[in-house]
């Protein structure tokens, strides 16, 4: 059998050839096809476009290693800009052009959006960006999961960090978005609890925020750390920046999107070392801490093989990327070894199966999929001088 290789992500359209040819979709029944949608333009055009390759790549190491019960996967996927309802167009064509084994959405809106559609002959297995605390929900979201730490999960190891370091204040600043606000209730309710006292929340637009207004709030009420949520590329290093500036000794830290090396060390080469000790909660280890993660050793010959100059690194979204698809894979597999038909449903009872998982690599210790989620994670700190993240705590469950 020859096994395509390759996959086109072009704005606007479908990515294959074949995919414009809805005929021959359907009579390619023995791939499994996986679809998605990813923000190739829009505010987080440089997630996508960082995702994307590894949608690809994983596609091409299933297929190089014979597939998954002996067939090739495929993957389609669309640009969404970010704009939930194009997703949802995305999604609804992927379906009418044949059999849709998964799908991969970009964001908590798609997923929100998509939710209620997924029923009968229209349920889908459902890997996403998103990290939303309301998607950990077996009984109402049967079809969608996360494959790490929900927002409120992430929050809550940032806090018992601070706990466990002796901190009493801190402050919550997060984006006026449904990302944004997701982990503050709770955030409130943990913070309570480890008695910690917050003591500013402050709401910030997700672009062009009114820095120096939210910067003098902060010096206000100087809280011995600040925890950001909601953010990607923008807003929070220019807190930090102009708060360092301002003089200000708060500690700060982020959570999954706000951790990724390529932004911290064009921030350092741009603007200074300012976030030299920025930590923040990561639910897997980083691509360059291969010792104990034996997926991460194969993932990284095969990238050498393909090209002898790959530097070596591979960003955290594009790790979740490549986990959310083991995760799938691995609900493929079991429900092919127990003969049973490729469904929604069996897939999803495949997974909630997964008990002591070995992920290779990801996470700290072995994974189980029940309640559609793995809630556990661990702090890290950036260091300007070696522009690499490194753990400060271990491994944290909730």
């Amino acid at each position: 059998m020859t096994m395509k290789r390759r996959t086109f992500i072009k704005a606007g359209a479908a990515i294959t050839a074949a995919s414009l040819a809805p005929a021959i979709v359907r009579a390619e029944e023995k791939v499994w096809r996986v679809g998605g949608s990813l923000p190739m333009t829009g505010p987080f055009a440089t997630a996508g476009q960082l995702v994307a390759p590894a949608l690809t790549d994983f596609t091409m190491m299933v297929n190089d290693a014979g597939g998954i019960g002996g067939k090739p996967m495929k993957i389609e996927v669309e640009d969404s800009g970010y704009v939930p309802k194009n997703a949802l167009a995305n999604f609804e064509r992927a379906l009418a052009s044949g059999p849709l084994h998964g799908y991969f959405g970009d964001s908590t809106g798609f997923m929100e959006l998509v939710g209620p559609s997924l029923t009968g002959d229209k349920a889908v297995m459902m890997m996403s960006t998103s990290f939303a605390s309301s998607l950990a929900d077996p009984a109402k979201r049967p079809y969608q999961f996360m494959a790490g730490p929900s927002y409120q999960d992430q929050v809550e190891i940032l806090l018992k960090d601070i706990s466990a370091k002796g901190g009493k204040t801190v402050a919550l600043v997060y984006s006026d978005s449904e990302f944004g606000r997701d982990p503050i209730p709770h955030a409130r309710n943990i913070a309570k609890q480890l008695g910690i006292k917050i003591v500013l929340e402050e709401v910030t637009k997700t672009a062009g925020a009114d820095i120096e207004s939210h910067v003098t709030k902060l010096a206000q009420a100087n809280p011995e750390y600040a925890i950001l949520q909601g953010y990607v590329t923008g807003v929070w290093p220019q807190l930090i920046g102009a708060a360092r500036a301002f003089g200000l000794s708060t500690q700060f830290m982020g959570t999954f999107w706000g951790m990724e090396k390529v932004v911290a060390d064009r921030v350092t080469e741009q603007a200074g070392p300012f976030l030299d000790g920025y930590q923040g909660v990561m639910p897997y280890r980083y691509f360059y801490d291969q010792k104990d993660a034996p997926y991460y050793q194969e993932v990284n010959a095969w990238k050498k093989a393909q090209n002898a100059d790959f530097p070596g690194y591979i960003v955290t979204w594009a790790l979740e990327a490549y986990i959310n698809l083991l995760i799938w894979k691995k609900s493929m597999e079991i429900t092919i070894e127990a003969d049973k038909p490729i469904t929604a449903d069996n897939l999803m009872a495949s997974m909630r199966s997964i008990r002591n998982w070995d992920t290779g690599g990801f996470f700290g210790s072995p994974v189980s999929l029940a309640e559609h989620k793995i809630g556990q994670g661990r702090v890290y700190k950036y260091s300007a001088e070696t522009k690499l993240f490194t753990p400060v705590s271990d491994w944290i469950t909730t």
